[in-house]
């Protein structure tokens, strides 16, 4: 009866710029390392516990929120998640010792993961027939996010500005901190003007407020102050829930949904979201790193044969902890940046096509293309000789890994009703978490003399996840209520 109109593209608007302050915030930390290795004496093994501080961050915030969104709401859970991310970023930018840093970062991630419920917000607006197309534009704001973060990058970082006072040093990295926190903060605030989520509202018994939220759907679509014809909503099925304390509603819906009918799904959904997301995140924060390295190789070693492999280059690069005031050397080559830009204008396509056709081909379709391509784009990379080589299959893996894991959410969305929708998306966002911390973890310290392993885990991990979505039921499952 409210149709889709404005204010639906409007939260889509919102909600995309919101994802893609996510996107800013959560890989800012790639052009973080190594770029503030010198200042904080960081070996590639600190370099894995700083991606590894945002992962723990996320990964023990995504079970929370999903839960506070679930028991208080989809746009309260997203306000306050936003609001604690950018004011640890804001902290993390005038960090002085690696110990602040790493707490800065933990918190960043604890506060960021809260966008899960975006899905769920998104999705709740709108109907059964746009849902899916809604859903998967998310992915592009996610790409706009990749796009934009090396482009500040190359602005901020190459300034070779120095203010010391004291203990205090502040430089390039810094700023560029500052201004990847700024985003999460405005949209926190834009998003105070937006109502709740009117099935999260329904779901509540809050009637005359979900009556309220249709009305302002409907004046907004229909540019009209006629009344909204519906005036009252009976549901005698309805049971009042009790009040309780924080960790026992925690527990209960946890428990909930495990023993539930959903119990298979929301198995499944864990674990290929505890794989796709261990190899996306296990490569896509190392990319700079990695084209850094290689750019490092070819200039050195300029005339001599290429290395066998990947593996071979990159661990000429080592540095040990004894050896890192000598030889540490914080600058990013500038077709670094030009790089990362490549590799998220690579992403538009499918971010594109998605959405288009999703209603045609289904979103198991691309879930499979997405996944066993990442899979088969990341076993390619032990073989590679060159940056140029690099760069392709990196742009192909982000690409195809990025989508998928963004599908992922969707078909959480559609499988699972509104009672349990925000913590099954946030559980398996947070078993996803748990793999990335686990996979920065080996990066950081297989890199520099076994980087075969990361390679196979992320490779075979892709393949088992494409396989896992055929499992999934092809209709989400209506609600016992």
């Amino acid at each position: 009866m409210v149709g889709i109109g404005k204010i639906h593209y409007y939260i889509l608007f919102i909600c995309g710029s919101l994802f893609t302050a996510v996107a800013i915030s959560v890989t800012s930390v790639s052009f973080i390392l190594p770029s503030a290795q010198c200042d904080f004496q960081m070996t590639s093994v600190h370099k894995g516990l700083l991606n590894g501080a945002t992962m723990i961050g996320m990964f023990s915030g995504s079970f929370i929120w999903g839960y506070i969104s679930d028991s208080r709401g989809r746009r309260y859970a997203l306000i306050f998640s936003m609001l604690i991310d950018g004011s640890f970023n804001l902290l993390s930018s005038v960090s002085q010792i690696y110990p602040v840093l790493i707490i800065c970062r933990l918190m960043s991630g604890f506060g960021v993961s809260g966008a899960t419920v975006l899905y769920s917000y998104l999705g709740e607006f709108v109907n059964t027939k746009y849902r899916e197309k809604f859903l998967c534009w998310m992915e592009m704001f996610w790409t706009i996010g990749i796009i934009i973060l090396p482009c500040l990058a190359w602005l901020v970082m190459p300034q070779t500005f120095r203010i010391e006072y004291g203990f205090f040093l502040f430089r390039s990295w810094n700023l560029f901190t500052i201004i990847s926190a700024l985003p999460s903060l405005i949209l926190a605030f834009l998003l105070m003007k937006l109502p709740e989520s009117p099935k999260f509202l329904l779901a509540k018994g809050k009637y005359n407020e979900t009556i309220e939220c249709l009305k302002f759907v409907h004046r907004w679509n229909n540019n009209t102050d006629v009344k909204f014809p519906v005036t009252s909503i009976v549901a005698p099925d309805y049971v009042q829930e009790l009040n309780k304390g924080f960790l026992v509603g925690l527990y209960e819906s946890t428990i909930g949904l495990f023993t539930s009918k959903f119990k298979y799904v929301a198995i499944i959904t864990c674990i290929i979201q505890f794989c796709s997301t261990t190899s996306y995140y296990m490569l896509m924060l190392w990319f700079p790193e990695l084209m850094n390295r290689f750019l490092w190789y070819e200039t050195l070693y300029t005339g001599f044969p290429n290395m066998t492999t990947m593996c071979d280059i990159v661990s000429l690069y080592k540095v040990e902890p004894d050896d890192i005031d000598g030889k540490c050397n914080d600058d990013i080559d500038e077709s670094v940046y030009m790089n990362i830009v490549i590799i998220g204008f690579a992403c538009i396509p499918t971010s594109l096509i998605v959405p288009l056709f999703v209603n045609k081909l289904g979103i198991r379709f691309f879930l499979g293309v997405c996944f066993f391509g990442s899979g088969v784009s990341a076993a390619c990379l032990y073989v590679i000789t060159s940056s140029h080589s690099n760069l392709m299959l990196s742009a192909v893996f982000e690409s195809l890994s990025s989508a998928g894991i963004s599908l992922m959410y969707c078909i959480a969305v559609e499988l699972f009703p509104t009672e349990y929708r925000g913590m099954a998306v946030s559980i398996g966002s947070t078993f996803g978490k748990i793999g990335a911390l686990l996979g920065n973890v080996v990066v950081g310290v297989f890199i520099d003399e076994y980087c075969t392993v990361p390679i196979v885990v992320a490779c075979s991990f892709l393949i088992i996840s494409g396989l896992l979505v055929y499992t999934l039921p092809k209709t989400g499952i209506t609600s016992t209520k």
